[in-house]
């Protein structure tokens, strides 16, 4: 306890000494607050639980409050030592005369709640409360009714009777062994109705009178009582607002759909032109090392897609698209250095956008080597191609497990089951 209280008073003094610092402290400042508080509260921790230590008595729990358990470790000089032992502790035991006070005083507690939401014992027209213990758990009651025509066990009214009707409760009160029965009575009396309650009976009562009719196929609904027009709607349920529930819930299903798609279509873009790079480098550096520039070559590796791209004998290839696009950009008259850093932007890949830089810089400042560069990109490209292609293969197998799985199960269920079935029999 006094380190945990030399530790409080240092960091208490390292706090003063930063309040005084800059602000840029000021964080060391609640650090050494936070830290002094812990301290303190460890150092009163540690006062309270050094109060159980060497304790030779022990305080019981009061009548109701139940057992107690406490943990000690017993030393005792040749025997035990720091030897573990768990004690369970009764709750304070009354005398006879105690036990007998403490029932009477249930009693009058139990005069004082059974009537519960009504005036009293002797106009009980709603439930009745019954407590199961008494004096703040010293006394255990249950209940017996004379008339469980009305009352039900646990006090609730069964049915309301058509006139007032006396009912005998038994109460057994037990307290620690000492049992007394205590006899009372209450009157149950009839509700009074109000008058539209009055009202919707008599309607009830005509329609009733009508399902003693033999041979009638329809039940006819009074439209007049006592003089007065009566008007029946059926309840409906309220389905508007499920409507519309389900409306929005449609409508962001559409729009996360929709979503969905488009992050589909850009993967399966951004997969098929990762798959084409390695071929569209692969014939410009065999195109340049045939003596053609790069304009050239990149309009031959163009025109040669759309002319099998017209003639059916190749799907759409989104990598040689855009290379007829810049083709395109160029005969349009938009710069050919410009038209190549469009194209490594439309591709939004970094693979497209270093070839559009190796080939700005071979045509901008003649760099020598670009037949080099290339073979080595081309080589690079097919690695990452052998890459991505084992990465599909592996995700492949992994949809495969769970039918895998389905039908080991189904394989399982076969041998199994008339193995079990022969056994029964």
């Amino acid at each position: 306890m006094y380190w945990y209280l030399t530790g409080a008073v240092v960091c208490l003094a390292a706090a003063l000494y930063r309040k005084r610092k800059a602000l840029q402290e000021k964080k060391w400042y609640h650090v050494s607050c936070i830290l002094a508080v812990g301290f303190l509260l460890a150092a009163v921790t540690a006062h309270l639980d050094g109060k159980e230590e060497n304790r030779s008595e022990i305080a019981r729990n009061q009548p109701g409050q139940g057992a107690l358990e406490k943990e000690y470790f017993v030393d005792v000089p040749g025997e035990l030592e720091d030897y573990p032992l768990r004690l369970e502790i009764a709750e304070k035991k009354l005398t006879k005369a105690q036990k007998m006070k403490c029932l009477e005083k249930a009693e009058r507690e139990l005069d004082t709640l059974i009537a519960g939401s009504n005036p009293s014992k002797d106009e009980v027209t709603e439930s009745l409360y019954l407590p199961e213990y008494l004096q703040e758990g010293a006394v255990e009651a249950t209940y017996q009714f004379s008339d469980y025509e009305i009352f039900h066990a646990d006090g609730t009214l069964h049915q309301q009777p058509q006139k007032p009707t006396l009912v005998k409760i038994t109460a057994e009160l037990v307290c620690q062994g000492e049992t007394c029965l205590y006899q009372f009575m209450v009157q149950a009396l009839p509700r009074e109705k109000s008058s539209q309650e009055k009202f919707a009976e008599k309607l009830t009562a005509l329609v009733s009178a009508q399902n003693e009719a033999e041979d009638c196929s329809y039940v006819k609904l009074p439209d007049k009582l006592e003089g007065k027009e009566v008007v029946w709607r059926q309840r409906l349920v309220n389905r508007s607002l499920m409507m519309v529930f389900l409306a929005a819930v449609a409508a962001a299903g559409i729009f996360l759909r929709e979503k969905e798609e488009n992050r589909r279509k850009k993967a399966a873009r951004e997969r098929q032109m990762m798959i084409d790079y390695a071929g569209i480098v692969g014939k410009f550096s065999l195109l340049l090392g045939a003596g053609m520039n790069i304009s050239l070559a990149w309009e031959k590796i163009a025109l040669a897609y759309q002319k099998k791209r017209e003639q059916g004998q190749i799907e759409k290839r989104y990598a040689y698209e855009e290379m007829l696009n810049t083709l395109y950009e160029i005969r349009d008259g938009v710069g050919e250095l410009q038209a190549y850093e469009n194209f490594g932007i439309r591709c939004q890949l970094s693979i497209y956008r270093r070839l559009s830089a190796l080939i700005v810089q071979n045509v901008r400042k003649g760099a020598q080597g670009m037949q080099r560069l290339l073979e080595q990109e081309e080589w690079e490209a097919y690695e990452q191609r052998k890459a991505h292609a084992r990465q599909m293969g592996e995700e492949a197998g992994t949809k495969l497990l769970l039918p895998m799985g389905i039908m080991l199960a189904i394989v399982l269920a076969i041998l199994v089951i008339p193995a079990g079935m022969t056994l029964n029999i």
